[in-house]
């Protein structure tokens, strides 16, 4: 047995269709995050092979979260900042680096000859880097997103500036 349409019978379901579509009912969630909203939760892994979440967290400090880049010139920047920051405020704040890329070996030749002794939290790998880029809205490095007690992002910014860090820092967690 064989069903046909109507033309006017196809018009109405692809009407129908575009209408789903659009109203959400089959279109993909808009997962960004920014300012007011809730963080995107990942889980990585830390320099000792431990599973670190965001929302470990959650309830406990503040966690500042630099997304990095091995490559990246203002990024090497940060690192001593990040060592200040976190140990000027342990209690308060936690502070993880999200490397980008997959060049561990590399960076650690990078940061001996620099002398830089990162002592914080370092994420190499996650589930799904690309997903967590495109929430985090991640189109270059360093870019950083100050994440309150309640998991809410209450600040973000782009660039290396140890000032509007430092501003930011003594903003929301003092």
């Amino acid at each position: 047995m064989t069903y046909s349409c109507s033309p006017t019978s196809r018009l109405l379901f692809l009407i129908f269709g575009l209408f789903l579509i659009t109203t959400g009912v089959y279109a993909q969630e808009d997962l960004t995050v920014d300012e007011g909203d809730q963080a995107y939760n990942f889980i990585g892994i830390d320099e000792e092979g431990k599973e670190i979440a965001l929302e470990d967290y959650r309830g406990k400090q503040y966690v500042l979260l630099n997304f990095t880049a091995t490559y990246c010139g203002p990024c090497w920047g940060t690192y001593k900042q990040m060592n200040r920051v976190q140990k000027k405020y342990a209690e308060e704040l936690k502070v993880i680096s999200f490397h980008w890329d997959d060049a561990k070996a590399h960076w650690k030749k990078m940061a001996e000859k620099a002398k830089i002794d990162f002592e914080c939290t370092s994420i190499w790998e996650a589930k799904d880097k690309a997903k967590i880029s495109e929430v985090y809205q991640i189109d270059g490095w360093p870019y950083f997103f100050l994440i309150d007690k309640e998991g809410t992002i209450v600040a973000k910014w782009f660039g290396n500036n140890e000032k509007k860090l430092n501003r930011k820092i003594k903003k929301w967690v003092l």
